[in-house]
């Protein structure tokens, strides 16, 4: 019931504070091998130091930020086992060898809170972004058993098996974990999703022998065959291990569409048809500035050509000027369109506001960035070319300002644009 509870207070709390799709929820699964590490243990005695294998389960909120989404936190919840065994024990009995049958083994589960820092490579939308990670973990002891027993050459079984919440074995566990993993990310109704796989490397910092065991207050259960008095144990006891998971990711923006819904209601209520009728010139003719104030740059130097006033007009470069993904690096083929821009402005004394726009693709703030750095990387190759600096200046509006629907690709294309507005 408690696991439970702090599950559901989890993702309660992070879909509280998550406000676009740079947040995701997800589960993951895999499996976990692990093997304690005896800082003293007499090899003559327990020949064989065996692991332990288990799946592992988690859930978790992950959050994205920086310019492309390099960085990640990934608060999580585990479940799994750990553990290891001593095998073929070496037994004298009087001076007689009694066997080397006998085992011990220990299987722990555990519940852990993980909270791994990444760093991600590539563009926000690639199809791969593979990654690195460190991650602290916090494990506690939720159940499990401890196991010792010995198959007599006489096929007599004797040994005991403790209930871990009984035994002798820490409770509480910490540790570090490092690894590397590839995110395959895919869109859904325009919605990243992903999906990834990752291995990882786990070494134990705490001691798994409990306080009793430390102190020599520790007793093996009188019922048993191995009866002994309170014993002292010396040295160390922990925990390594290596994992490999998949993961699986879902934008929690996915689940917030629903309550967006009210706002398109308010948007049309602004639009009765009251105001069409009291105001019907207005229309047609806001429509006709939209149609022409937007140019190509050929007919910008026809009307030079012709004396005719370019002032007020803009150019709207779409599909002329391209940048690499999710970078404001231009592209070698937008360089013969902006050499003929530069020229043009060279002999004229039209002065240009360069204005930087965005699709819908990312968060807000992250398109907002985006559009002021490649309308200012524009500004400054034409500077490189030439124009006097004193007649640019440049302005972005991220996706505040798209001319075409988002919600396909060709309206993306057209959203993801340079214009120019000729200030004189």
């Amino acid at each position: 019931m408690r696991t439970k509870l702090i599950i559901f207070t989890l993702l309660i709390s992070i879909t509280a504070v998550a406000q676009d799709s740079k947040w995701y929820i997800g589960v993951g699964g895999g499996y976990h091998n692990s093997k304690f590490r005896f800082s003293e243990l007499d090899e003559k005695v327990f020949q064989e130091n065996t692991r332990l294998g288990s799946g592992v389960f988690s859930v978790f909120g992950q959050y994205e930020f920086g310019k492309d989404l390099n960085w990640v936190v990934r608060p999580e919840i585990s479940f799994l086992k750990r553990g290891g065994g001593l095998e073929r024990i070496y037994t004298d009995c009087n001076g007689t060898d009694c066997g080397d049958n006998l085992q011990y083994r220990i299987k722990a589960n555990y519940y852990d809170f993980r909270v791994p820092f990444m760093y991600q490579f590539n563009y926000y939308d690639s199809k791969f972004r593979p990654y690195v990670y460190v991650a602290p973990v916090l494990g506690f002891v939720s159940g499990g058993n401890i196991n010792m027993h010995n198959d007599s050459p006489d096929n007599t079984y004797y040994g005991y098996n403790l209930e871990m919440t009984k035994a002798n074995y820490a409770s509480a566990y910490f540790a570090g974990s490092i690894g590397i993993g590839s995110k395959c990310q895919f869109k859904i109704n325009d919605q990243i999703y992903f999906l990834a796989l990752e291995a990882s490397y786990e070494l134990g910092f705490t001691n798994t022998y409990s306080k009793k065991e430390r102190r020599g207050e520790s007793i093996v259960d009188e019922n048993s065959f191995f009866q002994s008095n309170a014993y002292n144990l010396k040295g160390t006891r922990k925990l390594s291990g290596f994992e490999i998971k998949a993961t699986l990711g879902i934008p929690l923006s996915v689940f917030k569409k629903k309550e967006r819904t009210p706002a398109v209601k308010e948007v049309y209520k602004p639009v009765p048809v009251v105001i069409k009728r009291e105001e019907p010139k207005p229309i047609p003719v806001v429509q006709a500035v939209k149609e022409d104030r937007c140019y190509s740059l050929e007919e910008i130097i026809e009307l030079m050509d012709k004396g005719e006033r370019i002032e007020g007009k803009t150019i709207c470069a779409i599909d002329a000027i391209s940048f690499d993904f999710g970078k404001s690096n231009i592209k070698a083929e937008s360089h013969d369109y902006l050499d003929n821009l530069a020229k043009t402005l060279i002999r004229t004394n039209a002065k240009i506001e360069v204005k930087g726009h965005t699709d819908n693709v990312g968060s807000e703030q992250y398109n907002m960035n985006l559009s002021r750095d490649r309308a200012k990387a524009v500004m400054e190759y034409l500077i490189s070319k030439g124009v006097d600096k004193e007649k640019l200046t440049y302005s972005y509006y991220g996706m505040s300002r798209p001319l075409a629907t988002n919600d396909t690709e060709e309206g993306r294309i057209i959203n993801r644009r340079v214009e120019f507005e000729i200030l004189r």
